[in-house]
């Protein structure tokens, strides 16, 4: 604590810690988030692995990266310990006010060593749990466990959503006094765009005059990729001029590549692979789905509803809150490739119901979920934490 007299710059240095340097929805999240500190004055930093897209946008910015080397997804027992050793150093050697952390191994991590190194105040977001009902058991419990463990350190919980934080409370993962809910923030002015879109098009291999029903997601399990690929015959049966755009990549490309073979569906389904123009690409899109088996509130939705379009997603985690049934888009049990379908080509078929429902979103983008918003309440976490601890300096923060 002694450190916290030699200035400023000492009050408001944060470390933001995140697993894995994958342009993902808590990835963006934490970009946006750092973004917007750096404009009202805070000293940022950032600690991953490295070596990945999320790293290149970090540098970009000018914020200072700290690669942890053996940071992992996976559970490992002599790398993790490895990953805990390079965080305290970091901490002792950087002397943090503020450590803000991302996602369950990073989480854990980093609110560990900020306890173990006495950083004053300790945040965490919470952008999903780890144990969901598609984890092993053993895992599941594992997880649950060591959730509880690092709530113990920190001073607040940050839920991306209403359902996680009830998720959290239901499975004894923190106190109700510690979580604050503030939703995911969209840099709206970031989508203000202008796109030829026959052009991108083209480009992307659609052919002139068909619709687009778009995807933005790792390729990873849990995403519902294969739940699409299930409904794509029937919607292409009623809609013949549409193709599906699968944006993002991961280690499920060859399996679906396979299933749209399978299916006969390849002069239908695109893969993109990772693409870091969104804007451009979510912008030709006709609708957007994502029929994820668990989601913590679902940014690629509020992407989509920005630029207009609108939405069939599962009615999963926080989605309910950004989907509004029949104003917005449409709500779909996972697993349920059939009413998936279903809602599609109602929207397919219906371009006055489009048009009307990604209206309808993009006024809740604005009302409700831009980056500024999002910013604002995370400040304000930090400010009355940091005045709660005895550290606040309304001349330093404000």
């Amino acid at each position: 604590m002694a450190g916290l007299s030699n200035g400023v710059k000492m009050l408001k240095r944060v470390l933001h810690i995140h697993t894995l340097p994958v342009i993902s929805g808590s990835g963006i999240h934490t970009l946006i988030t750092m973004r917007g500190l750096k404009g009202r004055g805070y000293e940022v930093e950032f600690a991953c692995a490295p070596g990945g897209a999320l790293i290149d946008e970090v540098i970009k910015m000018g914020i200072p990266f700290h690669p942890i080397r053996f940071s992992a997804q996976k559970i490992n027992i002599f790398a993790d310990g490895y990953a805990l050793i390079e965080l305290v150093w970091l901490m002792r050697r950087r002397k943090y006010t503020i450590i803000h952390t991302h996602n369950t191994k990073a989480g854990f991590l980093g609110r560990l060593a900020g306890a173990l190194t006495g950083v004053p105040v300790i945040v965490h977001t919470v952008h999903g749990f780890a144990f969901h009902d598609f984890e092993k058991p053993a895992f599941r419990k594992l997880f649950i466990i060591l959730e509880r463990i690092a709530s113990r350190f920190a001073d607040k919980l940050i839920a991306v959503s209403t359902p996680l934080k009830e998720w959290g409370l239901r499975l004894k993962v923190g106190s109700k006094e510690k979580y604050v809910i503030i939703h995911d923030g969209i840099e709206i002015e970031r989508f203000n765009i202008k796109i030829d879109p026959e052009e991108v098009k083209q480009k992307l291999g659609i052919q002139r005059g068909n619709l687009v029903v778009g995807t933005v997601a790792k390729l990873w399990p849990g995403k519902g990729h294969h739940i699409i690929l299930e409904a794509a015959p029937a919607i292409i049966k009623a809609v013949p001029n549409v193709q599906f755009l699968f944006v993002g990549d991961g280690y499920l490309r060859p399996d679906l590549e396979r299933i749209v073979e399978g299916k006969g569906l390849s002069n239908y389904v695109i893969f993109t692979g990772f693409r870091a123009d969104i804007p451009e690409i979510t912008a030709i899109f006709d609708l957007a789905v994502l029929a994820s088996f668990f989601e913590g509130l679902g940014r690629v939705l509020l992407e989509a509803m920005v630029l207009g379009k609108p939405v069939v997603a599962s009615r999963v985690g926080g989605i309910p809150e950004v989907v509004i049934e029949g104003v917005n888009g449409f709500l779909v049990s996972p697993d349920d490739s059939q009413t998936l379908a279903r809602q599609i080509v109602k929207l397919l078929k219906d371009e006055e119901l489009r048009r009307r429902m990604g209206q309808a979103g993009k006024r809740m983008i604005d009302e409700r979920f831009s980056a500024q918003r999002m910013v604002s309440d995370i400040v304000n976490v930090y400010e009355e934490l940091l005045k709660m601890k005895g550290i606040y300096r309304k001349s330093a923060i404000g």
